[in-house]
């Protein structure tokens, strides 16, 4: 009987170790750093607009306790605590959220704010997305962090409907400006740059060595491009501002001309979180 009793105890510790080994995720972030998650973080910060986009979008957000000033969308993310901006957050704030996980990004996020969290002690994860491809890859990284439900479900059917808008090759030439004053692009390595090349249009800053190069506007002129894209908030003011900035200076262009330019809102097109989707809708219907 006592073998017995030995028996059964070890069996039950064995399947509890067991348990918690298979439940042990591990995951390396977008600078390659190694974490284990042995739980679903709690206490969740991020200090992104697209991560909270993405944290909401596979219905993870009841784990979400902060969020930065930019992050308005969906509009329940305005009832979370804000920690301030993304480049200069709340380190106080932060600090009583007591978060067991930070969210933030390489581009929106600094190296200051990066350092300054790790060296409170924080455990800070980066997600990166440079692709359509990426932010799907993001979305199936955060599902595994917080094991939702539902995730699985929705990351499968945002693929599919990814998929219904994809375009094999780039057939239109395009050039898309962030500003007007100065005149700032995006070249080929960008997420920016992906979602129009998978809707069919070919950026002709693709080759810049930057990531956002300043371009001088003689050089627009010199590759003359089809279509015109600019960025711009959804008011009606700004983007009135920018369509009469637009047609005062380039209104010798082709695209101009032919109107064939389009002012686009920045926080659908510039967030590389779940609604490219609708970047990708918006351009096919041009």
């Amino acid at each position: 009987m006592r073998k017995l009793f030995i028996f059964v105890l070890l069996l039950g510790l064995y399947s509890c170790t067991n348990k918690t080994v298979k439940d042990e995720i591990n995951l390396k972030d977008d600078l390659g750093k190694s974490f284990v998650f042995k739980e679903v973080p709690k206490r969740v910060i991020s200090l992104a607009p697209s991560i909270t986009e993405s944290i909401y979008f596979i219905q993870a957000d009841t784990n979400l306790v902060g969020v930065t000033k930019y992050c308005d969308y969906p509009v329940q993310a305005k009832n979370k605590t804000v920690v301030g901006g993304m480049l200069d957050p709340n380190l106080e704030i932060i600090t009583k959220l007591n978060p067991d996980l930070i969210f933030l990004t390489i581009e929106g996020n600094s190296q200051v704010t990066y350092k300054s969290l790790i060296d409170l002690g924080y455990r800070v994860f980066v997600l990166n997305p440079r692709s359509i491809d990426g932010v799907v890859s993001a979305l199936e990284t955060l599902n595994r962090i917080f094991k939702t439900q539902k995730g699985d479900g929705i990351i499968i059917d945002f693929s599919n409907e990814i998929n219904k808008y994809v375009k094999s090759k780039p057939v239109k030439s395009y050039a898309g400006f962030l500003s007007l004053k100065p005149l700032i692009s995006y070249n080929g390595t960008t997420f920016l740059s992906d979602v129009f090349s998978k809707s069919g249009y070919e950026n002709i800053y693709k080759d810049e060595k930057l990531d956002y190069p300043s371009i001088m506007e003689e050089d627009i002129f010199v590759k003359d491009p089809e279509y015109l894209f600019v960025f711009a908030d959804s008011t009606a003011d700004s983007r009135k501002l920018v369509k009469d900035e637009v047609e005062s200076k380039f209104g010798k262009l082709k695209s101009v001309l032919g109107r064939k330019y389009f002012i686009l809102d920045e926080s659908i097109f510039t967030r590389p979180g779940p609604r490219i989707l609708n970047s990708l809708k918006i351009l096919s219907s041009i």
